[in-house]
Parts: C-alpha cells; structure tokens; sequence
C-alpha cells in the first residue's frame, strides 16, 4: 500500500439528537454520488436558498466554517503526461461547499468558484539568469534552485474565498496546479498541459472526467451531485492566467472569469518586441525559473515526499528552448500564447488590471480585453491606479457571478464595460448634498441618489457639536429610492454629531470607487502626434510643428536608472522632450507608440521609450515604458542585421495606460538605450542617434490632438499651419516649389471653419506625395515627414477620421488602425526601395506604386486596398533579390492591418 495521502472527509457532529445523527451517517455512507459525506444535518432546520437583492447574491448560508462540508479529489487529466511517467497526470482539489448541497431534503445544487494555483504549496527563492553581459550573449547556465519548505495542501490547499462566497450559495473548489502540491505531472509555466489540467476540474465538475480518492490510487468517485456544473474562475497573476487558459478551450460550464493582473502571453512577460525583458523587479526571472520556483510535486519514490529532482528533466527542456540570446518569439512562445484560441472564449470576463503594474505589464491587459471586445464577448475591465494584483470591489465581482453563475438577470451586461479608478487630483465629481441635519442613522437623506453607486464607498461629512466638520466612510448597502441611501452602518453617532442639512455625500476616487465608461480605452480617444524639438543633452521640446532637421546622440550607460535619467537636467545616456506647462488636465486612454528614425554604433542595441509626467516642481513620475530590440524592428519573430550607421524607422508601442496629466505639468518622451530595471546590461559606449525630422510620439488623448494642443498652447489650427510654412521657408526648396507649398498653405488657412479647408489640406498634402515621391523628386524624403505634420491639423479640424487609440496586438505583427501610420509606413516604403539601388525601370514602377497608395490613403479613397494589392503583386514578380523582396514582404502585413484590408 502506497503512503498517498487518501481521500479525505471532514465531518462536523453534533453532541444533541445522536438518533438522527446516526440515521444521517449511514445514509451519507450508503449515497454513491458523493464527493465528501456530509455533516449530519438536522431535518427538523429550514434550508438556505439563493437570496438576492438589487442583483446582489445575500449571505444567507452558514458562515460557520464548522458547518461546511469539505473533500478532496483528485481529477484526471486525458492524454496528458507532462512528468513522463506513462500515466496521466491528475490535479489535486480541495472542495467546500455548503451543508445544503448535502442534504437531500434540500435539493441544493450549488455553482462553483474555482481557482487553481501553483503558489499553494509555497515559492521558493528566484535563481535568476544574470543579466550584465553583452546582448546576445548570455551566459551558460544560472544559479542551482536552492531547496525551499514545501507546505502540505491535503487535505486543505487553500481558504482562499471561502469566507465570501459559501455564505452566498457558492461552493468553492481549489486546485494545485500540475507539477505542484499533491498534483501529478510538472509545472511548465503556461504550455498546454496545464491549460488542459484546469480543464479537466471544469469537466469533472460537469460529470464528463474521472477522478480519484488518492494521488495514485485506482478507486474512484462518482461524478459530484451537489453543484449545478456552472462554474466560475477567479485569481491574481499566475492564479489569474489559469482561468484563461481554460476560457480559452471553449470548455462547456465554464460560464464566468475573473482573472486579475494575467498573462495571455508569456513572451511578453519575459520579452518585448524581440527583447529579452524581466518582469519589474524580477530581472534575470524566466520561463525556467518561475518551473523551478513553483516546482513544489511530490512522487511516489519519495514515498510521496516532495521531490525536486522529479521534474528536473521537463525544467532542463525549458532552458534549452528559451532563447536568452535573440529573444525571437518561437515555437516555444507560441505554445504559451492563449491568444492564439481566445476565439473559443463563451466565459464572461471580468478583468482586473493595475495602471502601474511593473510586473505583469498592461500590454496583457489591453491585448486580451480589445480581443473579448472584438469577439463580443460579455466583458467588463476595472483598471486601477496600484501595481500587481487588486481585485475589483466586491459589488461588481458579486454582480458578475450572480448574473453568470445564478442566472439572474440584473442588468450587469447594460453597465458601462470599463471602470477606472481616477487619480484624486483629476476624480470627476459624484455627490449629492444631505436633506436634513441627520443624526445616528444608516438611512441618509439626500437630494438625489442617483449620483452615488450601490457597493462603492461614500465619504459623508460629520459635524460635531462644537462645529467643526471631519469625515468617514461608509459602504453603501442598498439605494432603495431617488432620496435615500442606506449605509453599512450608521452614521453620526456620537453625542450631538450630525451629518449637516447640504454636507456633500460624496463618491471619493480611490479602488473602492471607479469611474465608469462606455469602453476602453475610452471612445472619445484619438491619436495626437508630436514631433521632437532638439535640446540635447539638456531637454528639448515636443510639438505640433514640424520637428528639428537635425539628429540627437545618446551614450548607452546601462547602470544609469530611467528615473535618474528622467530627473536630470543635462545628460548624455538620454534623449528628452517635453511639451509646455499644461494649461489643462489631459487624459491618456490607450497605447503610446513611438516611430524613431534611428542608427546604431554597434549592430547589437537596446532601445527604450519612456513616457514621463513632470510637475512644476519635484521629481517626475514614469507613466510608462517600451521597449525594441532594434534587430526585431519589423517583427519578434525575426531577426534583421543591423548595419551601424545606417538609419532604420523603430516603431513600436508603450505599455497602455488611462492616466491624467494635470495642467501644470508637462508631458515628456525620453529616449534611452538600455533599462536598468528590466533590460540586458551590456558594457557602456554604444551610440544611438535619431533624426528628429523624421521621428514622433503617437499618444492615444481624449479629445484628439484638439485638446492636447489646446492644453500645449500649440495655438490655433491657423498658427499651427503658419508654422508649416515657416518650415517650408527654411527648407531651401526651389522658389517655385516653396511658393506652390506657401500658396496651399495660406489658403487652407483662410478657409478655416469651411469644409473647404479640409480640401486645400488634402491638396497641400497630396503635393507634398507628388515632389517627394515622383520621377525627379524636388523635397526629400525628411522634408516630406516633417511637411506630415500638417495633418494634424486636419484631424484637429475633422477632416479625416484618426483611426482608434486601440492597438490590438498580435504577437508577429504590430497592428494600429490609423492612416497616418500607413503614410508614414508608405513613404518609408518608398525610400527602401530608392535604397536597393535598382534599375531606373524597376525603381520607377515600384516606388510609383507606393506614392500612388500614399495618395489614397490621403484622401481617404475607399480603392486604397485595391491599389496596395497591386503594389503586393508587384512585389511578388518583379525583378528583385530574395532579400530584396523578403524586405518588402516584411512591411505589407503592418500596412494591411493600418488600412483595414
């Protein structure tokens, strides 16, 4: 006999009425459908049922822990052996469930909160890669695992939620992730098998898997009769992707999710754009380290012992297969990809995120949330101001599960799908005055409910005797009418305290108290871009106007921190830009992106963009990061030699925020090579420098590039053209050239507030294509990108529709729904093929070609795909070199997505 743990029961007995107590064990021995025997249950006591108010499942069952009724199983996992033992894997669960669910008299079936972990039986220390070496040249090996404590998780895995949802009708079910606790198989960080183990615990919950007594045992248990198969997934980080994962199989009872701070792809957790990237505060952490930090099985040779060697060959494939040297996204990233089958999500999610979370980045977030957005599936999003973790209050995570678990029908899907937590110096006002001196009480009287939110927290004026007013806080219970508000406890209850006839109860911006919005990033966000204004080394400018014809170095000094390089006033490691004082609150709703002209010193460089808040006065705040490995410049998935000196466009994004930047404070873009804090750490001395000309920062602003340039002082749309045409003046064209600009210009300027404005902007834009990119151009190439800033102030004008702040990102490819990228992508289309240094024949066709799709896309053509299909086609058969093509070929995925074809 083996010393597996053993199928486990709890009961809880009663000292009086021994007869019926009796009665009802042998009764619960006799029953073949059961996972764990119930507590004795007194016949002659009423039965819980389900009780819901305002769409709110009630805490009517026992919250007596004593009372529940708890087991263990373990479940099969079909055709996975991920330890390589030839046997199945199973997943160890825990299981609590109210005492109704096993009383027969109740005929109690009970929905399911799940959630499944690899944390359960304890982490040990992180043996990290190191990270100071040259980039793409890692080192061999990293530090052994050092042994850790190991906790026991049978019977009992976790309590987690048990406290919240067994009084409201719910069972809750735990489970060790594979390849820790007392589950079989061996921990993977995010392939299939433990998608796949997660999917069996909803299976079986739905009579359709097998499950067993003991680890590894041959008895097994009847398919569960005390729930009703409708299953919900809630947890943080790890414990947040599972429930994902297992949406992502499209599994039958798999009705609701919560996951909070989750990964859908693991390259971009441990890598960004073909970057090798650590998590914020886990540098040299990666896919192995997290298999060896989680790595907590036992095995049978140990005599069900923990056994750290057991898994140590599946950790070993895992090293080799990572790629510390290019950071390409590959076959092995691709298997921990859950975007890849996000199509096969029914589950409703609700998804939980932090703005500032440096560990889990909200690119997941964004990528994962515009995917269910797109699918149509039921979807909510809380975003808040904390870092790692931070479940949505508990009102919206009730509601969630009542509506998709219980059935009821409480008008959650006809809220607003994003709720974000608004910083205290930028909170919208929500209150209401008080009607009345009211004194100890927790029914207030207001003026007008409405403007506060069942299960947010109100802050409610106190008025003592003497005069003097202080606060508290008190959650809202019930809203029974338009002039009442009932709290969780009374209020004003002290001798001669009162809440004062007008005091403003109040919604105060904090966790407990999002701001809704119809979506995000918030509909109202439009691209604005911003041109860069020389300054280095101390701090240039960003601006509607074109930007300096000029370029900007920077030294690489990776020990050099981004926050020390932010505050400086005068530095070579970076390059910064910052707008003026605003003179107005802006808002950011979505993705920053960054187009660079750049080249390098050496071929191998690290590049990161950082967005920065700075005040009148004090330090500034990083608001967010990106960053490129300059090789992978067209796609993660592909390396592309870099030659020094020679400039290449770097486009790519930030991590996505909802953030505002209040007036006073500037808005800032730097520029760095390598990131302390998340980076590889080569030795100093590589060179980078951008053409300002050709280079830009796209932020996603409410309001458009309207409101951000009415928040810079960028004047009006007439001042920002007359800055084009100084441009144009200084740009040494020929007279005629210059005159045939300044005329359109002035013009387009004249009939501002006409619709006739949009169309001379159209004309001086689509002459601009026509002198850059005819037979004999008579503006280069940098002269044309800088001339693009005029069409900012035709979407500021509503000539053109900016395209969404949305970024949908896919993992090969970058995809932004925005004409300006594909001009922008376009004309460096064009200039490539200049470059290839082709037959006059050969050259004319193509680069005709990509001027004439340039042309449509400024005039908003709908014939815009048909022409870029011919520019494709063109490509296919026309005399070039593989490698040739192979450049060419490499741009038209991300043009095809900018334009929608």
């Amino acid at each position: 006999m083996h010393a597996a743990r053993g199928y486990w029961i709890r009961r809880t007995w009663k000292p009086a009425r021994a007869l019926i107590a009796l009665v009802a064990a042998v009764l619960a021995v006799l029953s073949p459908a059961r996972v764990a025997q119930a507590a004795p249950v007194d016949p002659l006591a009423s039965c819980a049922v389900p009780t819901f108010a305002d769409g709110l499942a009630q805490s009517v069952f026992s919250s007596n822990s004593a009372t529940w009724v708890r087991g263990e199983a373990w479940v099969e996992v079909p055709g996975v052996d991920s330890d390589r033992d030839g046997v199945p894997d199973r997943v160890h669960l825990d299981i609590t469930r109210p005492a109704e669910t096993a009383d027969p008299a109740c005929h109690y079936k009970a929905p399911v909160i799940f959630e499944a972990s690899p944390y359960f039986a304890n982490l040990g220390p992180n043996a990290n890669w190191s990270v100071d070496h040259e980039i793409g040249f890692p080192p061999a090996t990293r530090p052994a695992q050092t042994p850790f404590t190991i906790r026991n998780t049978s019977p009992i895995a976790s309590n987690d939620f048990n406290t919240t949802w067994l009084p409201r009708g719910f069972a809750v079910v735990h489970a060790d992730s594979l390849g820790t606790g007392w589950s079989t198989g061996c921990a993977t960080d995010g392939a299939s098998n433990e998608t796949l183990g997660v999917k069996a615990v909803v299976d079986w919950l739905n009579g359709r898997a097998t499950a067993y007594t003991s680890v590894d045992g041959d008895a097994t248990l009847p398919a569960p009769d005390w729930t009703s198969g409708k299953v919900g997934m809630m947890g943080t980080s790890y414990n947040g992707t599972l429930p994902i994962a297992a949406a992502t199989t499209g599994v039958q009872g798999l009705d609701a999710i919560v996951p909070i701070s989750p990964v859908v792809s693991y390259y971009d957790y441990y890598r960004t754009n073909g970057m090798v990237r650590g998590p914020g505060g886990w540098q040299g952490e990666d896919s192995d380290v997290l298999a060896d930090v989680v790595n907590t099985r036992r095995s049978a040779a140990t005599g069900w012992q923990p056994d750290a060697s057991f898994c140590r060959p599946v950790i070993q494939d895992i090293t080799a297969n990572i790629d510390r040297a290019s950071g390409d996204y590959t076959a092995f990233w691709n298997d921990r990809n859950l975007m890849n089958d996000v199509s096969k999500i029914h589950a409703a999610v609700l998804l939980a995120h932090g703005n500032n979370d440096e560990n889990v980045m909200t690119r997941q977030a964004a990528e994962f949330y515009e995917a269910l957005r797109r699918l149509g599936v039921p979807h909510q999003f809380y975003f808040h101001r904390g870092g790692h973790g931070g479940s949505p209050p508990d009102v919206m995570v009730n509601r969630w599960f009542t509506r998709y678990l219980y059935g009821v029908r409480n008008g959650v899907e006809d809220l607003p799908h994003a709720w974000v937590v608004r910083e205290a110096n930028a909170c919208p006002p929500r209150q209401t005055p008080a009607t009345g001196d009211q004194s100890n009480t927790a029914t207030l009287s207001v003026a007008d409910s409405g403007q506060l939110t069942l299960g947010f927290t109100a802050t409610i004026p106190i008025t003592a005797p003497d005069g003097t007013v202080s606060t508290t806080t008190r959650l809202i219970s019930k809203i029974p009418d338009p002039g009442h508000i009932v709290l969780a406890s009374a209020v004003a209850t002290g001798a001669g305290q009162r809440v004062a006839d007008g005091a403003s109860v109040s919604l105060a911006c904090g966790s407990a108290n999002p701001t809704p919005y119809a979506e995000w990033p918030d509909p109202a966000a439009a691209p604005a871009t911003l041109d860069f204004a020389a300054g280095a080394p101390a701090i240039g400018g960003l601006t509607f106007a074109p930007g300096s014809a000029t370029t900007e170095t920077l030294v690489d000094d990776a020990s050099v921190t981004a926050t020390t390089s932010a505050n400086a006033a005068s530095s070579t490691v970076r390059l910064l830009y910052r707008t003026p004082p605003l003179t107005q609150d802006v808002r950011i709703s979505g993705t920053p992106w960054l187009s660079l002209w750049m080249s390098f010193s050496k071929p191998k460089a690290n590049l990161t963009g950082v967005l920065v808040d700075y005040p009148p006065t004090g330090n500034a705040t990083i608001l967010s990061r990106g960053w490129l490995d300059p090789e992978n410049r067209d796609s993660p998935a592909k390396t592309e030699a870099v030659t020094p000196g020679q400039y290449n466009r770097m486009h790519f994004d930030l991590q996505p925020k909802d953030l505002v930047v209040v007036a006073g404070h500037r808005i800032g873009v730097m520029i760095i090579s390598s990131d302390y804090e998340h980076t590889i750490r080569p030795a100093p001395g590589t060179q980078l420098t951008m053409d300002l000309a050709r280079s830009s920062v796209q932020l996603p602003i409410v309001g458009g590039a309207a409101a951000l340039a009415a928040a810079t002082g960028a004047g009006s749309p007439a001042e920002q053209l007359d800055a084009v045409r100084v441009s144009v003046d200084r740009m040494g064209l020929p007279a005629a050239v210059a005159n045939q600009l300044r005329i359109t210009l002035i013009d387009a300027s004249r009939k501002i507030g006409t619709p006739a404005a949009c169309t001379r902007l159209d004309d001086f834009l689509r002459q601009v294509f026509d002198l850059a990119g005819g037979p004999h151009p008579t503006v280069t190439m940098d002269q044309a990108e800088r001339l693009m800033s005029a069409s900012q102030v035709g979407t500021q004008l509503g000539c053109s529709d900016p395209g969404g702040t949305t970024v949908y990102l896919a993992d090969e490819t970058y995809l932004t729904a925005t004409p300006a990228a594909a001009e922008t992508d376009l004309i460096e289309l064009a200039e490539t093929i200049e470059g290839f240094g082709l037959a006059p024949g050969v050259a004319d066709s193509l680069t005709n070609l990509a001027w004439s799709v340039a042309e449509q896309v400024a005039g908003g053509s709908p014939a815009v795909c048909g022409r870029l299909d011919g520019l494709v086609q063109t490509i296919a058969h026309d005399r070039l070199t593989a490698q040739q093509r192979a450049t060419l070929d490499a741009r038209t995925p991300r043009l095809k997505a900018e334009l929608s074809c």
